[in-house]
């Protein structure tokens, strides 16, 4: 994998997820998660004289990772308050994790 086939597939995996958390679809949210793990799991199987190229490339994502854990923590908070609204005991069916 190059680090432009890394930037390209990973930011496909955080614009998935983006669109998912926006949707709250938990389902497409782990979908995207797992396609991100995938990637990792490139990374750390590439020869070593091929990763800190890979690196310098994450690095680059920082802010588009940051932003799709920011959004990640606000949609929970936001089921968690729907939920106790709905439930004063907070002890709906629901179970608002991420």
């Amino acid at each position: 994998m190059t680090a432009e086939e890394l930037l390209r597939t990973m930011r496909d995996a955080l614009a998935s997820e983006r669109e998912a958390i926006r949707r709250l679809d938990g389902r497409a949210v782990t979908e995207a998660a797992s396609a991100k793990e995938k990637i990792l799991a490139g990374v750390n199987a590439a020869p070593a004289s091929e990763r800190p190229a890979l690196l310098a490339a994450l690095r680059e994502l920082r802010i588009e990772l940051r932003r799709n854990l920011l959004l990640l923590a606000h949609a929970r908070d936001s089921l968690r308050e729907a939920i106790e609204l709905c439930h004063p005991t907070g002890r709906g069916r629901l179970d608002a994790r991420l």
